[in-house]
């Protein structure tokens, strides 16, 4: 559940970008929706020629989007079952949070390194320290998501028909 609500924040945040309410039909950017959808969810063209985003209104063309990405994801369920799909979630959220925190854990030690030069530009550091690692904090909360999504989609599950299951042992 927690993974098709970040599916479905991210693809109501690209038709909002790119087919906006705000916007006017004219100006909508539908390639790069179809850009972004194909790098975020592993669409083919054949799949975008088929949910048909011209001619649709930001919610149809959710509701579109949606139900296509969401069926290929409940296929590759039943393809590998619940039970291997959710290990194999947890793994690649773990690998994914610990992998970005590291990055953010760097970008700290830079800022960290630059922030007195605040202090010459009349500016406290402590407090723009404060509101640049908040601001760093939050674009790495946005790539977890985001790579989590990308990750888990594009993933394409293979079964050996031939192999024996692998039994584990208990300890």
């Amino acid at each position: 559940e927690y993974l098709k609500s970040l599916a479905e924040d991210l693809v109501d945040d690209a038709i909002e970008t790119y087919c906006g309410r705000e916007l006017d039909p004219a100006e909508w950017d539908l390639e790069s929706l179809k850009r972004e959808l194909t790098r975020l969810f592993a669409l083919e063209p054949e799949e975008l020629l088929a949910i048909g985003l011209e001619g649709k209104n930001p919610e149809e063309m959710r509701e579109a989007v949606w139900n296509r990405i969401s069926a290929r994801y409940d296929d590759k369920e039943k393809v590998v079952g619940p039970e291997l799909l959710r290990r194999v979630e947890r793994d690649i959220m773990l690998q994914i949070v610990d992998a970005q925190w590291k990055d953010h854990l760097y970008s700290l030690d830079h800022l960290k390194e630059g922030i007195g030069l605040r202090g010459y530009g009349q500016r406290d550091p402590l407090v723009e320290y404060k509101r640049e690692s908040f601001d760093l904090f939050q674009a790495m909360k946005v790539r977890v998501d985001e790579e989590i999504v990308r990750y888990l989609w594009w993933l394409r599950p293979i079964l050996n028909e031939d192999a024996l299951p692998v039994r584990r042992q208990a300890p």
